[in-house]
Protein backbone atom coordinates (compact mmCIF):
# COMPACT_ATOMS: atom_id res chain seq x y z
CA UNK A 1 0.00 0.00 0.00
CA UNK A 2 1.03 3.53 -0.75
CA UNK A 3 0.75 5.35 2.39
CA UNK A 4 -2.87 6.11 1.95
CA UNK A 5 -6.02 5.96 0.38
CA UNK A 6 -8.47 8.54 -0.21
CA UNK A 7 -12.11 7.54 0.32
CA UNK A 8 -14.38 7.94 -2.28
CA UNK A 9 -17.00 10.48 -1.18
CA UNK A 10 -20.02 8.93 -2.59
CA UNK A 11 -19.06 5.55 -0.61
CA UNK A 12 -17.80 7.55 2.39
CA UNK A 13 -21.45 9.76 2.59
CA UNK A 14 -23.65 6.44 3.09
CA UNK A 15 -21.24 5.59 5.56
CA UNK A 16 -21.94 8.85 7.60
CA UNK A 17 -25.29 9.04 7.13
CA UNK A 18 -26.11 5.03 7.71
CA UNK A 19 -27.34 5.12 11.12
CA UNK A 20 -26.42 1.80 13.37
CA UNK A 21 -30.16 0.20 12.68
CA UNK A 22 -29.48 0.70 8.60
CA UNK A 23 -28.63 -1.75 6.08
CA UNK A 24 -24.97 -1.32 5.09
CA UNK A 25 -24.66 -0.57 1.33
CA UNK A 26 -28.13 -2.83 1.02
CA UNK A 27 -26.57 -5.90 2.68
CA UNK A 28 -26.94 -7.61 6.07
CA UNK A 29 -26.43 -5.86 9.11
CA UNK A 30 -23.73 -7.14 11.45
CA UNK A 31 -25.39 -7.22 14.44
CA UNK A 32 -28.17 -9.23 12.56
CA UNK A 33 -26.00 -11.88 11.61
CA UNK A 34 -24.18 -11.72 14.94
CA UNK A 35 -27.49 -12.77 16.26
CA UNK A 36 -28.57 -15.75 14.30
CA UNK A 37 -24.45 -16.82 14.14
CA UNK A 38 -24.63 -16.97 18.19
CA UNK A 39 -27.80 -18.85 17.84
CA UNK A 40 -25.36 -21.91 17.36
CA UNK A 41 -23.89 -21.69 20.42
CA UNK A 42 -20.28 -23.41 21.06
CA UNK A 43 -18.34 -23.82 18.04
CA UNK A 44 -15.17 -25.84 19.25
CA UNK A 45 -13.72 -28.30 16.50
CA UNK A 46 -14.97 -31.73 16.26
CA UNK A 47 -18.64 -30.85 17.50
CA UNK A 48 -22.08 -30.73 15.85
CA UNK A 49 -22.06 -26.85 16.67
CA UNK A 50 -18.83 -26.69 14.71
CA UNK A 51 -20.37 -28.30 11.99
CA UNK A 52 -23.42 -26.00 11.86
CA UNK A 53 -21.40 -22.85 12.16
CA UNK A 54 -19.37 -24.27 9.48
CA UNK A 55 -23.04 -24.86 7.31
CA UNK A 56 -24.08 -21.40 8.47
CA UNK A 57 -21.01 -19.49 6.95
CA UNK A 58 -21.15 -21.65 3.77
CA UNK A 59 -24.88 -21.17 3.22
CA UNK A 60 -24.48 -17.28 3.40
CA UNK A 61 -21.56 -16.85 0.61
CA UNK A 62 -22.12 -17.46 -3.16
CA UNK A 63 -19.54 -19.64 -4.23
CA UNK A 64 -17.15 -20.43 -1.77
CA UNK A 65 -13.50 -22.04 -1.59
CA UNK A 66 -13.66 -24.74 1.25
CA UNK A 67 -10.28 -26.09 2.30
CA UNK A 68 -10.80 -28.79 4.67
CA UNK A 69 -7.76 -30.76 6.30
CA UNK A 70 -7.39 -33.06 9.21
CA UNK A 71 -4.79 -32.19 12.01
CA UNK A 72 -5.06 -33.63 15.78
CA UNK A 73 -7.88 -35.83 14.74
CA UNK A 74 -10.08 -33.44 13.94
CA UNK A 75 -10.85 -31.79 10.57
CA UNK A 76 -10.86 -28.20 9.99
CA UNK A 77 -11.96 -25.65 7.78
CA UNK A 78 -10.78 -22.99 6.25
CA UNK A 79 -13.60 -21.38 4.09
CA UNK A 80 -12.59 -18.26 1.61
CA UNK A 81 -14.90 -16.07 -0.51
CA UNK A 82 -13.04 -14.37 -3.38
CA UNK A 83 -13.92 -10.97 -5.18
CA UNK A 84 -11.16 -10.63 -8.38
CA UNK A 85 -10.02 -7.65 -8.81
CA UNK A 86 -6.55 -5.78 -8.70
CA UNK A 87 -4.26 -5.04 -5.76
CA UNK A 88 -6.05 -7.75 -3.66
CA UNK A 89 -6.41 -7.69 -0.40
CA UNK A 90 -7.33 -10.21 2.71
CA UNK A 91 -10.03 -9.46 5.10
CA UNK A 92 -9.90 -12.46 7.89
CA UNK A 93 -11.50 -13.78 10.92
CA UNK A 94 -11.50 -16.71 12.66
CA UNK A 95 -14.93 -18.64 13.06
CA UNK A 96 -14.40 -21.75 16.03
CA UNK A 97 -14.64 -20.73 19.86
CA UNK A 98 -12.75 -22.38 22.81
CA UNK A 99 -14.36 -25.08 25.25
CA UNK A 100 -16.70 -23.52 27.81
CA UNK A 101 -16.75 -20.69 25.64
CA UNK A 102 -19.84 -19.13 23.41
CA UNK A 103 -17.64 -17.02 21.16
CA UNK A 104 -20.12 -14.03 20.96
CA UNK A 105 -17.34 -11.14 20.57
CA UNK A 106 -14.19 -13.78 20.36
CA UNK A 107 -14.63 -14.95 17.10
CA UNK A 108 -18.46 -14.15 16.38
CA UNK A 109 -18.45 -10.51 16.10
CA UNK A 110 -15.64 -10.72 13.03
CA UNK A 111 -17.60 -13.80 11.58
CA UNK A 112 -20.81 -11.43 11.57
CA UNK A 113 -18.71 -7.98 10.36
CA UNK A 114 -16.75 -10.41 7.47
CA UNK A 115 -20.19 -12.29 5.98
CA UNK A 116 -22.05 -9.12 5.99
CA UNK A 117 -18.95 -7.34 4.09
CA UNK A 118 -19.37 -10.30 1.81
CA UNK A 119 -22.79 -9.63 0.84
CA UNK A 120 -22.34 -5.81 0.63
CA UNK A 121 -19.75 -6.59 -2.11
CA UNK A 122 -22.26 -8.50 -4.24
CA UNK A 123 -24.44 -6.24 -3.81
CA UNK A 124 -22.02 -3.47 -5.05
CA UNK A 125 -18.36 -4.29 -6.33
CA UNK A 126 -14.78 -3.00 -5.68
CA UNK A 127 -12.85 -1.93 -7.79
CA UNK A 128 -9.88 -4.00 -5.99
CA UNK A 129 -9.89 -7.68 -5.34
CA UNK A 130 -10.98 -9.13 -1.93
CA UNK A 131 -10.42 -12.02 0.03
CA UNK A 132 -12.95 -12.56 2.72
CA UNK A 133 -11.26 -15.37 4.67
CA UNK A 134 -12.57 -17.50 7.55
CA UNK A 135 -9.90 -19.43 9.70
CA UNK A 136 -11.04 -22.29 11.40
CA UNK A 137 -8.72 -23.74 15.04
CA UNK A 138 -7.44 -20.19 16.16
CA UNK A 139 -8.80 -21.40 19.65
CA UNK A 140 -7.27 -24.65 19.75
CA UNK A 141 -5.64 -25.12 23.18
CA UNK A 142 -3.28 -21.51 23.46
CA UNK A 143 -4.11 -19.65 20.30
CA UNK A 144 -2.29 -22.86 18.28
CA UNK A 145 -4.02 -21.14 14.85
CA UNK A 146 -4.04 -24.21 13.12
CA UNK A 147 -6.07 -22.89 10.17
CA UNK A 148 -4.26 -19.60 9.64
CA UNK A 149 -0.85 -21.40 10.09
CA UNK A 150 -2.35 -24.12 7.33
CA UNK A 151 -3.38 -21.39 5.06
CA UNK A 152 0.28 -19.43 5.28
CA UNK A 153 1.77 -22.29 4.30
CA UNK A 154 -0.23 -22.45 1.08
CA UNK A 155 -0.73 -19.03 0.09
CA UNK A 156 0.78 -17.23 -2.90
CA UNK A 157 2.40 -14.13 -2.65
CA UNK A 158 -0.97 -12.14 -3.87
CA UNK A 159 -2.19 -10.53 -1.23
CA UNK A 160 -1.09 -6.45 -0.51
CA UNK A 161 -1.88 -6.98 2.95
CA UNK A 162 -4.44 -9.04 5.29
CA UNK A 163 -6.47 -7.23 7.68
CA UNK A 164 -7.18 -10.09 11.03
CA UNK A 165 -10.52 -8.86 12.70
CA UNK A 166 -11.21 -10.60 16.47
CA UNK A 167 -13.12 -9.18 19.30
CA UNK A 168 -14.53 -6.14 17.94
CA UNK A 169 -17.86 -6.30 19.51
CA UNK A 170 -17.25 -4.87 22.82
CA UNK A 171 -19.54 -2.37 24.29
CA UNK A 172 -16.63 -0.46 25.38
CA UNK A 173 -14.91 -0.83 21.87
CA UNK A 174 -10.93 0.88 22.43
CA UNK A 175 -8.80 -0.31 19.52
CA UNK A 176 -5.26 0.03 20.06
CA UNK A 177 -2.91 -0.81 17.28
CA UNK A 178 -0.85 -4.54 17.96
CA UNK A 179 2.68 -4.71 19.07
CA UNK A 180 3.39 -7.81 16.72
CA UNK A 181 2.12 -5.51 13.25
CA UNK A 182 3.38 -2.31 14.38
CA UNK A 183 6.85 -4.22 14.58
CA UNK A 184 6.73 -5.64 11.68
CA UNK A 185 4.95 -3.38 9.68
CA UNK A 186 4.85 0.40 11.30
CA UNK A 187 4.02 2.32 8.10
CA UNK A 188 1.23 -0.32 7.45
CA UNK A 189 -0.42 0.15 10.15
CA UNK A 190 -0.40 3.59 10.54
CA UNK A 191 -1.87 3.94 7.10
CA UNK A 192 -4.59 1.83 8.32
CA UNK A 193 -5.49 3.61 11.25
CA UNK A 194 -5.54 6.96 9.32
CA UNK A 195 -8.86 5.53 7.85
CA UNK A 196 -9.89 3.92 10.45
CA UNK A 197 -9.95 7.31 12.39
CA UNK A 198 -11.85 9.03 10.21
CA UNK A 199 -14.39 6.66 9.80
CA UNK A 200 -14.69 5.88 13.37
CA UNK A 201 -12.66 7.84 15.74
CA UNK A 202 -13.26 7.42 18.77
CA UNK A 203 -12.80 3.56 18.53
CA UNK A 204 -9.33 3.59 17.48
CA UNK A 205 -6.40 4.69 18.85
CA UNK A 206 -2.97 5.26 17.08
CA UNK A 207 -0.43 3.72 20.18
CA UNK A 208 0.41 0.29 21.28
CA UNK A 209 -1.27 -1.38 24.25
CA UNK A 210 -0.33 -5.24 23.42
CA UNK A 211 1.48 -7.88 21.86
CA UNK A 212 -0.96 -10.22 21.24
CA UNK A 213 -1.09 -14.29 19.47
CA UNK A 214 -3.68 -14.23 16.91
CA UNK A 215 -4.37 -15.02 13.24
CA UNK A 216 -1.65 -12.44 12.21
CA UNK A 217 1.48 -14.19 14.05
CA UNK A 218 1.03 -17.65 11.46
CA UNK A 219 0.50 -14.38 8.52
CA UNK A 220 3.57 -12.81 9.35
CA UNK A 221 5.95 -15.76 10.04
CA UNK A 222 5.21 -16.82 6.67
CA UNK A 223 6.26 -13.84 5.00
CA UNK A 224 2.44 -12.16 4.59
CA UNK A 225 2.17 -8.85 5.52
CA UNK A 226 -0.68 -8.79 7.97
CA UNK A 227 -1.69 -6.56 10.83
CA UNK A 228 -4.27 -7.44 13.60
CA UNK A 229 -7.36 -5.46 14.56
CA UNK A 230 -8.91 -6.33 18.07
CA UNK A 231 -10.23 -4.76 20.85
CA UNK A 232 -8.15 -7.17 23.97
CA UNK A 233 -9.72 -4.98 27.03
CA UNK A 234 -12.66 -7.36 27.25
CA UNK A 235 -13.49 -9.20 30.47
CA UNK A 236 -15.40 -12.01 29.95
CA UNK A 237 -12.33 -12.97 26.85
CA UNK A 238 -12.42 -17.17 27.24
CA UNK A 239 -14.94 -17.63 29.37
CA UNK A 240 -18.95 -18.41 29.47
CA UNK A 241 -19.85 -15.04 29.70
CA UNK A 242 -18.61 -14.32 26.10
CA UNK A 243 -22.16 -13.60 25.19
CA UNK A 244 -23.78 -11.68 22.69
CA UNK A 245 -25.65 -9.21 25.26
CA UNK A 246 -21.94 -8.27 25.74
CA UNK A 247 -21.93 -7.23 22.13
CA UNK A 248 -22.55 -3.70 20.36
CA UNK A 249 -24.76 -3.14 17.58
CA UNK A 250 -22.72 0.46 17.51
CA UNK A 251 -19.52 -0.89 18.31
CA UNK A 252 -19.61 -3.59 15.04
CA UNK A 253 -21.01 -0.47 12.90
CA UNK A 254 -18.08 1.76 13.69
CA UNK A 255 -15.43 -1.61 12.30
CA UNK A 256 -17.49 -1.89 9.61
CA UNK A 257 -17.46 1.62 8.59
CA UNK A 258 -13.70 1.70 8.44
CA UNK A 259 -14.22 -1.57 6.60
CA UNK A 260 -16.02 -0.19 4.34
CA UNK A 261 -13.48 3.05 3.61
CA UNK A 262 -10.83 -0.16 3.65
CA UNK A 263 -12.55 -2.03 0.61
CA UNK A 264 -14.17 0.85 -1.37
CA UNK A 265 -11.38 3.61 -0.70
CA UNK A 266 -8.95 5.14 -4.10
CA UNK A 267 -5.38 4.25 -3.47
CA UNK A 268 -3.17 7.51 -4.06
Amino acid sequence: MSGRFRIRWSIWLLVLLAGVSASPLGARRPYVVLEEFCAIGERVPGTAGHREARDYIIRNLENPQIDSFYARGVTFYNILKRFPGEHTIGIAAHWDSDIGCPGANDGGSGVALLLSLADTLEKNPAERGIDIIFFDGEDVGKADRIGSQHFAEQCRDEYSFIVVIDMVGDKDLQIFQEGYSVRSFPLLVDSLWEIAMQAAPSAFIPAVRYFIIDDHVSLITNGIRAVNVIDFDYPYWDTRDDTIDKCSEESLHKVYAFLLALVYGDRS
